[in-house]
């Protein structure tokens, strides 16, 4: 049975359309297909859109037979249009339980590299961070692209990598690399002095020159950018500089603040997430860790060994 390293949340909406379009690039990236996941739970308020006429008012009871046939031809047509559309395989899955557990048990299951689904929760339709999605970025073996709305390009060319004093450098340097390889992309590091320390002095400054050149010897364009404390914070420093350069992407550690927890999502990297306009590709320390769950005993050989 082929192992699915893409696994994308799909719900029919125009949210998990963009995540599924987001995927195919991806899939070429690590040599995979792609697996579409719909679960179906209480709060899939979606399947009032797929029977939206004759069987809107009995959603919320029960799913019949004849829905789950329903949802299933509909969801067989999405995947065969998309696997035309990419060139690549695409399957797709129907479960039953909570959304972020079926997602994540399936991502588990296939060993993926990429989980991508739409941000935003249906079941909180007030611009509020999805739960579902919120839980899944927290707890997934690998790195999760979340995408926050239906109008994000594909092509990810800019990266903006935001950094601290924090001990993931290398996790955060390699998947820049890989990254930039496979997309010819630039990588962007920004971050902020805290103190009242000249920018040349501070250890953020050292930090950010030894990754871009790490970064740029292996053939990754790279710039960085160092800002002084103010009045922002630094979610809204490292928001207002992405949308300086248009950039396609942010790239962030979620464990920023603190490195003791797999589940916990720090608060810059929580409002980063919440808040970012463009697709946010998450790395929890499980997911960094991820690489010594694969054959090889480094994951990101293989994800330089594609891009080459």
């Amino acid at each position: 049975m082929e192992k699915y390293k893409i696994i994308v949340g799909y719900d029919f909406q125009e949210l998990s359309n963009a995540a599924l379009k987001q995927a195919y690039e991806l899939a070429q990236f690590v040599s995979s297909g792609i697996l579409l996941v719909l679960v179906i739970s209480d709060d899939l308020l979606t399947l009032s859109d797929v029977f939206r006429n004759e069987h809107s008012d009995r959603i919320k009871q029960k799913i019949t037979d004849s829905m789950q046939r329903e949802i299933a031809a509909r969801l067989q047509k999405v995947a065969a249009d998309a696997s035309v559309e990419s060139g690549v395989t695409v399957d797709y899955r129907i479960e039953t339980g909570r959304i972020y557990e079926r997602i994540l048990k399936i991502a588990k299951e296939n060993r993926a590299r990429f989980i991508v689904m739409g941000r935003m929760s249906k079941e909180l339709n007030r611009g509020q961070f999805g739960s579902s999605a919120m839980h899944v970025v927290e707890e997934a073996p690998c790195p999760v692209i979340t995408i926050p709305r239906v109008t994000c390009g594909t092509k990810l060319k800019n990266i903006v990598l935001p950094i601290d004093l924090t001990k993931q450098t290398r996790e955060e340097v390699f998947n820049a690399i890989s990254f930039g390889l496979f997309f010819d992309a630039t990588i962007h590091l920004v971050s902020v002095i805290m103190g009242g320390i000249s920018a040349r002095k501070s250890r953020i400054y050292k930090k950010m020159q030894g990754m871009k050149k790490m970064i740029e010897e292996n053939g990754v364009k790279c710039t960085d950018k160092l800002y002084k404390k103010s009045h922002l914070s630094i979610h809204e420093v490292v928001l207002g500089y992405s949308k300086e350069l248009n950039a396609d992407a942010l790239m962030i550690m979620t464990h920023q603040e603190i490195s003791t927890s797999d589940k916990y999502i720090g608060a810059v990297a929580h409002q980063i997430i919440r808040e970012s306009p463009i697709p946010v590709i998450s790395l929890t320390s499980a997911a960094a860790m991820h690489k010594q769950n694969e054959k090889s005993s480094n994951w990101f050989k293989k994800l330089f060994a594609t891009s080459k």
